[in-house]
């Protein structure tokens, strides 16, 4: 847009629509969660944009880095899924312009501290096509919290007591009910 010449609210205003329009313009695909622990079994969601495609996406490719090993890839309604080796494919559906699509993946973390790349190719049906590298930082585990896990130990021996305890009283109650009466 065009901005020269004009009054400092003009400017103002020009800048504002700029940034409003060129908005899609910046949109990047992400990946959540963007950091893992060592070995971890982890579902990693990546959100795909069409920024300004008029023709829509129709096929994404996620190349998966040989440190991370890959179980599974989520079945997405109207999409095809294939994959080859440590590539996953979705085609056949749509993403429309200005909106985006989540696509997730199931596997197990690398077993060293490092940042593996995914490799993330989008396109549309014209053979356009736009590549993505996403990294994932992949950290040691710290020291783990077992207070939950402590917790629910005590909460399971509070438990274990308290039904010994009933059971006590049951028979107790049993045996004066059932006993004979006193001569």
């Amino acid at each position: 847009m065009r901005c020269r010449g004009w009054s400092s609210l003009g400017i103002l205003g020009c800048s504002t629509a700029a940034l409003v329009f060129a908005a899609p313009a910046f949109a990047h695909l992400s990946i959540n969660p963007s950091t893992i622990h060592t070995g971890d079994l982890v579902d990693l969601v990546f959100s795909v944009p069409n920024a300004d495609d008029p023709h829509g996406i129709d096929h994404v490719t996620l190349g998966i880095p040989g440190e991370f090993q890959l179980d599974d890839a989520e079945a997405k309604p109207g999409w095809t899924q294939s994959r080859t080796g440590q590539a996953v494919t979705w085609s056949g559906g749509t993403i429309p312009r200005r909106e985006f699509a989540r696509f997730a993946i199931r596997g197990t973390a690398p077993y060293k501290p490092e940042t593996v790349l995914f490799n993330v190719v989008v396109g549309d049906r014209t053979g356009k096509s736009i590549t993505y590298r996403v990294g994932v930082q992949v950290i040691d585990h710290g020291p783990q919290d077992q207070g939950a896990r402590s917790l629910g130990k005590a909460a399971l021996v509070v438990a274990i007591v308290g039904a010994a305890f009933a059971l006590g009283a049951l028979f107790l109650g049993l045996y004066v009910w059932l006993r004979p009466p006193p001569p």
